[in-house]
């Protein structure tokens, strides 16, 4: 990715995006009257996603994105602009690609331009034939007045980061369950600490069960893949860690309580969470940012079989709390109960965990926003802060004390599920009980945010790798 000034671009680049707003004063470049010419003729009130190729004229094929003030973070309206800019050079074959940003940007814009045009362009490709992959622009340029401040370039370079390693969550998540397996992360997260050096230490099966992993071996009870516990660690300056936890549901069939067959090929992306934190440890590592972070993730499937946890079983995690388990198809909060007591003996800082946990989520927010619930009001304000800047946007939901009466047992400590009233907020309150309430803590369920149906964007159809920009905002907000 470059920097260049404005002037020379238009000889060497086929396509210019130009996000344009319209109480911004620009400079008179070519572009700029049938820039006008145009708006004028599709003018709207709301911020445009769309395009128009204003022709060559032996200058680069030129995208227009208008943008109103007020329509979303001004940030996140610049990333949309560039990651739309950008597919839309791939879509007809152009192979450079430079976009406009004004030259009095904050430099949160000039990180959110080099996002979009990283995540805009990507694709997962692996499993085509050499005909079926999708050639990406191989020159990606941002442009303005002038020469750039390094600030400039550390903001580029911050940009670039995130969204890679947000590209490399997407990988995961787009991976078929028969290629992504819980032993499959545990490769990965050995290779990417050989790379990047981070500390990545794997429990296999035999040490979960001498720790008392119980509820994470009660799901995996019905697989014949074996679960296994990642610890992924960045030492930065040392200090008490911030711990950032993921669920790795690697395929969900819902076990004994068994979700229909329609659909159920999606639920290969019930690791979202994993995939997250794998990108946050990756980009701290690259960043080689100054807090301690480590991550934790239980990677498990959840299957029908003869030998797995059925309804009404009463099993015993690491908390040494009894559950009665209600449905076998709410195993996520099971398999983080487990890591939840985990990251206490870490003397955690914090702890935020990122799950696809409950289709009450959908509901309730459907595919644009996740749900927040903590009982830490400043957390919570951070989070909410990081969710509006990083255009990963996230709601907080009550946890209120009535809520946690739905989860009251008659045999056992608590009950895994209370029912579809309140579930999304049943379901967090679930995992309150697993935490001390000195720790501070919150929930993200990006159950409804962690796959697109549709292209919009930057977001290309398919995986989101939500979650890990997210998490860096709020960590840089956190120094």
């Amino acid at each position: 990715m470059e920097i260049r000034s404005s002037v020379p671009v238009s000889r060497d680049v086929d396509a210019l995006v130009v996000p344009w707003i319209d109480d911004v004063a620009t400079s008179n470049e070519w572009w700029e009257k049938p820039a006008k010419k145009w708006l004028e003729a599709n003018r709207t009130s709301e911020d445009r996603t769309g395009w128009a190729v204003l022709g060559r004229e032996s200058r680069p094929d030129l995208f227009l994105v208008q943008i109103a003030r007020g329509a979303r973070p001004i940030e996140e309206s610049f990333r949309q602009a560039a990651g739309r800019g950008v597919r839309a050079a791939r879509e007809i074959g152009l192979r450079s690609v430079a976009v406009r940003v004004p030259h009095d940007a904050e430099l949160s814009i000039w990180q959110a331009v080099a996002e979009g045009l990283v995540l805009g362009d990507w694709s997962y490709d692996e499993l085509r034939d050499s005909k079926g992959q999708h050639a990406a622009p191989e020159i990606r340029v941002l442009c303005t007045e002038g020469e750039p401040v390094q600030k400039v370039t550390d903001a580029v370079r911050r940009g670039q980061v995130l969204a890679e390693a947000q590209n490399l969550s997407r990988e995961l998540v787009t991976l078929p369950a028969n290629v992504g397996t819980p032993q499959y992360l545990a490769t990965v997260a050995k290779r990417l600490a050989g790379e990047l050096g981070f500390q990545a230490t794997v429990l296999g099966i035999d040490k979960l069960r001498e720790e008392g992993f119980g509820a994470l071996l009660a799901v995996a009870k019905g697989s014949v893949e074996e679960p296994c516990f990642l610890v992924l660690e960045h030492a930065g300056q040392g200090g008490d860690p911030y711990v950032v936890v993921g669920k790795g549901v690697t395929f969900d069939a819902g076990g004994i309580s068994l979700k229909p067959a329609k659909g159920m090929e999606k639920m290969k992306y019930d690791m979202g969470g994993a995939a997250a934190v794998f990108g946050i440890l990756v980009a701290a590592a690259r960043l080689d940012i100054p807090q301690r972070v480590v991550g934790l993730i239980p990677a498990t499937e959840n299957l029908p079989s003869g030998s797995a946890v059925k309804p009404g079983d009463v099993i015993r995690g690491l908390s040494g709390k009894s559950i009665e388990v209600i449905n076998t198809d709410a195993e996520g909060r099971l398999i983080l109960s487990d890591a939840l007591t985990y990251a206490q003996g870490l003397s955690p800082k914090v702890i935020v965990d990122m799950a696809t946990l409950t289709g009450a989520c959908v509901v309730a927010l459907g595919h644009h926003a996740a749900g927040l619930m903590s009982p830490s009001d400043e957390l919570s304000e951070k989070l909410l802060k990081a969710g509006n800047t990083s255009g990963e946007r996230i709601w907080r939901l009550p946890l209120w004390p009535e809520f946690r009466s739905q989860l009251d047992s008659g045999i056992a400590d608590i009950k895994n599920t209370g029912g579809s009233a309140g579930g999304t907020i049943t379901a967090g309150w679930f995992l309150r009980d697993f935490v001390d309430d000195e720790v501070p803590w919150a929930h993200l369920d990006i159950a409804g945010t962690t796959w697109a149906s549709d292209a919009r964007g930057w977001q290309p159809k398919g995986a989101t790798g939500v979650g890990v920009r997210l998490i860096h905002e709020w960590l840089r907000d956190c120094t």
